[in-house]
């Protein structure tokens, strides 16, 4: 069965049966931060294996899960996937009906990096193209115009679809009880790959066809991301919003120094600002306004056409590299049947957060409470996991 377009907006816009819309809980954050600490500090506990710091409380909670498991100590050999990623499911002990899901960022890796520096964008429904030339149905956002980070969403789709590592496999097994509370969470590039799993449980979850096999489970989603770099355009983080952010389920914590959340750079002109205005109007008004309208509208197809191009070519590398080492690795036994759906190009750069926003205001230099070491250059100290976990106690209390 063929997602329609329409029936996607209705996911948008009435599931709300879905969201744990209970707002911000500052002892939630904290907790689940501390997950984030144990999937992204693992190279530092490696080398301080002393260092109180780098050690993550994980309170009552348990591991049921670790992706890294049997891989070994190394974050740059004990990940999978193109982009050496990794996942941990936690469950409550107090509490056996939730349960969290951490994702790791960007680890001092270059398959990892490379993740980050795929900076052009795929449409949220049907971006996704596996095989070579094969444009999956799967669906990230049901607004018009919603586009993903190329790097975040194949990562996004490694995590979710592989056979053996994969979190839908994870979530239809019996060990994922129906009706748990399933909380996201994750730190930098793992912020943003959080924000994007999130979206696609939501419309899996309320897919009528029910094609990845969990409308049995009703999980109840809520997310908490840390340091998040933009993980789409505008037209995505309007429906995020719309499914989570404005209803208390999905959390942006930002710490107000911290170069990472502004990347990557938006990249918008006035012609695509005002690209649905000039579709509106391209026929109507005065011979003049009519020939501004139209002349812009040129403007603004050749802005696209562009991008168009550069997107396609980074795309195209990156369906090859999943072709060349994936191809034996992701379940795509969901899309057996379905019938190649029409290739959606990108249209924008304009990038900006996903969620509802609480920041963090940072220390110039860490001030008194992460101070930068003598003579050290640290040009990512105000995004360390553990500079976030200082300063979300400072503001919300111990």
């Amino acid at each position: 069965m063929i997602i329609a377009l329409p029936s996607l907006v209705n996911q948008r816009s009435f599931a709300t049966h879905r969201t744990d819309p209970s707002g911000f809980s500052a002892e939630e954050a904290k907790q689940l931060l501390e997950f984030c600490i144990e999937l992204n500090n693992q190279d530092d506990r490696n080398n301080h294996p002393d260092d109180s710091e780098y050690r993550a409380n994980l309170g009552s909670w348990q591991t049921v899960f670790d992706s890294r498991d049997g891989l070994g100590p190394d974050p740059a050999t004990n990940g999978f996937g193109p982009f050496q990623n990794a996942w941990i499911m936690l469950r409550n002990r107090n509490d056996g009906r939730e349960y969290a899901l951490a994702i790791r960022g960007t680890i001092g890796q270059a398959k990892s990096i490379l993740d980050d520096l795929l900076a052009t964008t795929v449409a949220a429904f049907g971006g996704i193209e596996f095989p070579e030339a094969t444009s999956l149905p799967i669906a990230f956002a049901a607004t018009p115009g919603a586009e993903l980070h190329l790097g975040f969403a194949y990562a996004a789709f490694t995590l979710l679809f592989d056979k053996n590592l994969g979190i839908l496999k994870f979530l239809q097994s019996e060990r994922m009880p129906a009706g748990a509370r399933l909380m996201i969470t994750g730190h930098s590039q793992g912020a943003a790959i959080a924000t994007l799993v999130h979206s696609f449980l939501h419309y899996a979850l309320t897919d009528p066809g029910d094609r990845y096999g969990l409308q049995a489970k009703q999980f109840k989603l809520k997310s908490y991301v840390f340091a998040q770099p933009k993980p789409g355009n505008y037209q995505f983080a309007l429906d995020f919003a719309q499914i989570a952010g404005s209803r208390g389920a999905g959390f942006v914590v930002n710490n107000s120094l911290d170069p990472v959340t502004l990347l990557p750079l938006s990249q918008e002109t006035l012609s695509e600002s005002i690209a649905g205005t000039l579709e509106e109007n391209r026929m109507d008004g005065t011979r003049i306004e009519s020939f501004l309208i139209g002349g812009a509208a040129r403007v603004s197809q050749d802005i696209f056409k562009i991008r168009n191009a550069a997107s396609e070519l980074v795309s195209d590398k990156v369906s090859k590299l999943y072709h060349q080492s994936e191809m034996k690795n992701i379940d795509t036994s969901y899309f057996q049947s379905t019938p190649v759906i029409a290739e959606r190009p990108a249209k924008s750069l304009n990038y900006t957060l996903s969620g509802a926003l609480v920041p963090l205001f940072g220390d110039f230099d860490g001030g008194t409470l992460y101070p930068l070491k003598p003579r050290t250059v640290d040009a990512l100290l105000q995004h360390h996991a553990t500079t976030y976990r200082k300063l979300l106690h400072r503001q919300f209390g111990e």
